[in-house]
């Protein structure tokens, strides 16, 4: 089964890595640049995942989190956080319950396929 991923990420070599990751599993991916873009996807498509990375200019992944708890539609799908920062400085308890997990950056592609999958299995 496949998904459609929403992928807010700002640095476009990692873009390019995420979507063709995703893609190889079967995943249908959208990329914006930032959380203000990420919202007007949302607000005209549907998605199944949401792919953030923390640090993005204009609107952040934790405001964008923020804005889309506040949605009663939104705060329904899961959130896979991307970070550059360290796993220590971001705890899962102190993040919204549709946060279901942190990948660091530089990341594994392994785990992200291991992350989406569990994701998928659980919906």
């Amino acid at each position: 089964m496949s998904m459609k991923i929403l992928l807010a990420e700002d640095e476009e070599d990692l873009q390019l890595i995420f979507k063709m990751v995703l893609e190889d599993e079967n995943h249908t991916v959208t990329v914006v640049n930032n959380g203000y873009e990420a919202l007007e996807q949302l607000a005209n498509d549907t998605f199944d995942l949401l792919l953030i990375d923390v640090m993005m200019p204009q609107m952040d992944g934790l405001e964008l989190c923020e804005r889309i708890q506040e949605h009663p539609v939104w705060r329904q799908i899961p959130i896979l956080l991307l970070t550059a920062k360290p796993k220590s400085s971001l705890s899962l308890k102190d993040l919204p319950p549709m946060v279901r997990g942190l990948i660091e950056k530089p990341f594994n592609v392994f785990q992200l396929i291991d992350e989406v999958r569990a994701i998928l299995a659980s919906t």
